[in-house]
């Protein structure tokens, strides 16, 4: 079954579970009350802590972290479990064939320090996306093989909300057209 965040964010084929962690959680529980799924795949787009994830280029990912800026300055804690792999995956190499795999972390909120960004590509996550960590979380719940897959918009810099909105329809577009090549996801 493929899910997207919904709102501003439909994508072709894909049944919109809610945007940010609340709503993501709520939304896929909710739908996986109801039906019978197999296996999850999550469309959407994301923000790259790295530069050298060009950006509109596609990546995929089984592994979420939940980290918040005051984490990486040792300013706070949680008692939670803060990154989720998702080991039981039943996803052929052709749905990942020619794109990169990385970590990616979720919040409510988007980055636009480019010090955080820092922090975090050191750390290996890559890249940000509101809803994919309570994706993940559901999912391993569930016991449902999980994967994302998100294009880039954006930098988490000072730029992002500008540049996101400039490349979200483009975006989109490209994801769509993934889908529309991969119709085994």
């Amino acid at each position: 079954m493929l899910i997207c965040a919904g709102r501003n964010e439909f994508i072709k084929y894909a049944t919109p579970i809610g945007v940010g962690l609340v709503e993501a959680s709520i939304g896929l529980t909710r739908l996986c009350l109801r039906e019978s799924i197999e296996k999850l795949t999550f469309i959407g787009t994301a923000g790259a802590y790295s530069y050298d994830l060009p950006l509109l280029s596609l990546c995929a990912s089984k592994q979420a972290t939940q980290i918040e800026s005051g984490f990486l300055s040792g300013e706070c804690y949680t008692p939670l479990e803060n990154c989720i792999a998702i080991e039981n995956q039943a996803v052929s190499r052709e749905t990942l064939e020619s794109i990169s795999e990385v970590l990616v972390n979720s919040s409510n909120y988007i980055t636009t320090n480019p010090n955080i960004s820092n922090k975090m590509t050191s750390a290996g996550i890559l890249l940000e996306n509101m809803e994919f960590f309570a994706v993940l979380r559901v999912a391993q719940e569930f016991n449902i093989p999980t994967l994302g897959v998100f294009c880039i918009t954006n930098y988490c810099n000072e730029n992002a909300h500008r540049d996101f909105l400039l490349n979200h329809a483009k975006a989109k577009a490209k994801l769509e057209e993934y889908i529309d090549g991969k119709k085994y996801l």
